[in-house]
């Protein structure tokens, strides 16, 4: 049986291709949320937020309250009308070692986050500020660019976009996931030996 560290080690370096192929409930948030910069992977347990278009006190909040390695995941309801989170919220979380954001929504001073090299994945930029009045809420339930989030659900992002793994499927998806790769290079080898996808899938030729 996999072990707990061995859990994480696993999710952690495995495309999020990968993950999404292990099992049907592993879900991807769809294709406008994308990194900010190259090259960047971010994983660990969501820290949920929730906030109303304009403004972002709940993103403050729940920065203030992460533990270290949690992905801040933001609801903005695909908002794009405001730079939700910035350079200082940027620099906040690495101080307080925070592994990424996530948000349906948009951020700004994207060239010094790039500097910083905190990995955020979103719908793209906008230098509008927002508000800090009331309003919002952490560690709730939310819907992330069409994929449902609990508080502590384990987030994964690369170059193919954001997986959301269920906590309760961690240990499934984890053994399930070394088995399509180790799947994945039998199929490479039989290709290197000739064979076509067509052939392997055994894909319908009258179709």
């Amino acid at each position: 049986m996999t072990n707990s560290v061995d859990i994480i080690a696993i999710l952690s370096t495995t495309p999020t291709s990968v993950l999404c192929s292990a099992h049907q409930e592993v879900r991807a948030m769809h294709g406008a949320i994308a990194p900010l910069f190259k090259e960047i992977r971010i994983f660990g347990p969501a820290k949920t937020v929730k906030i109303e278009p304009g403004e972002n006190a709940a993103i403050h909040r729940a920065v203030h309250n992460a533990k270290t390695g949690d992905v801040i995941v933001v609801d903005a309801g695909g908002d794009q009308s405001s730079g939700h989170f910035g350079e200082l919220l940027a620099t906040s979380c690495q101080h307080r070692g925070v592994a990424g954001l996530v948000i349906d929504g948009t951020v700004r001073d994207v060239e010094d986050i790039r500097a910083l090299r905190f990995p955020v994945f979103c719908l793209g930029a906008c230098p509008a500020q927002t508000t800090k009045s009331p309003g919002g809420e952490i560690d709730v339930a939310i819907n992330c660019a069409g994929v449902s989030v609990r508080a502590g659900d384990y987030v994964a992002g690369d170059a193919d976009g954001v997986a959301i793994i269920p906590r309760d499927l961690a240990q499934l998806v984890a053994e399930r996931s070394i088995d399509v790769m180790r799947r994945e290079e039998m199929i490479k080898k039989r290709l290197a030996n000739g064979e076509t996808t067509f052939e392997i899938f055994g894909i319908d030729a009258d179709q």
